[in-house]
């Protein structure tokens, strides 16, 4: 990789523009080259706002055209036939990190254990970085939190009460949303 990390984005949902790109857009050593995703009035729409010249419908299309050393991949790891055109996330983390492209997925990272074993194997043995969004991990006062915590050793039992304000909008997968995007941290 050069000075300028050249990032493709597969997903133009709402969280992706809620959170993903209006980042991205502020990284000085990133730019982002591409967007796929397979609902066009998404893509126009992500790729118009943040100047996005190279769209896609297919993400294979997207990673043979264009020289990227990074995917964000924004979409939920939803099981194979679950959505009618849409390839699993699993399926398409693997096909990255077989073209040697470095990898961002969101939380959780798979449909189950297996399916993220999967993914960290293939990014060891292609030799490419993988992350998941856990990214409240690196909030000082959390790693404070956990160092204090494993102080006190093995952990065999955990009660937590946790509050969140949602407000406007629902949560998409009700309480399954909030233990996905929030409780995930802890673990």
């Amino acid at each position: 990789m050069g000075d300028v990390i050249k990032v493709g984005c597969i997903g133009a949902g709402s969280h992706a523009n809620k959170a993903h790109y209006p980042s991205l857009a502020t990284i000085r050593d990133v730019e982002l080259v591409a967007i796929c995703d397979l609902d066009e009035v998404r893509l126009k729409s992500t790729a118009d706002k943040y100047g996005v010249e190279y769209r896609f419908r297919d993400y294979k299309e997207m990673i043979d055209s264009m020289k990227l050393d990074a995917v964000y991949i924004i979409m939920a790891p939803v099981p194979a036939g679950f959505y009618r055109f849409s390839e699993p996330l699993v399926r398409i983390v693997l096909e990255c990190l077989r073209r040697g492209l470095h990898v961002f997925i969101e939380k959780p990272p798979g449909v189950n254990s297996s399916e993220t074993r999967k993914m960290a194997e293939a990014a060891k043995k292609y030799g490419c970085k993988g992350m998941v969004g856990f990214n409240r991990r690196f909030i000082p006062i959390v790693r404070e939190t956990k160092r204090i915590v494993e102080s006190y050793g093995e952990i065999t039992h955990c009660t937590a009460v946790f509050h969140k304000n949602a407000l406007k909008e629902g949560e998409p997968w009700g309480c399954v949303s909030h233990l996905v995007a929030d409780v995930i941290h802890a673990v």
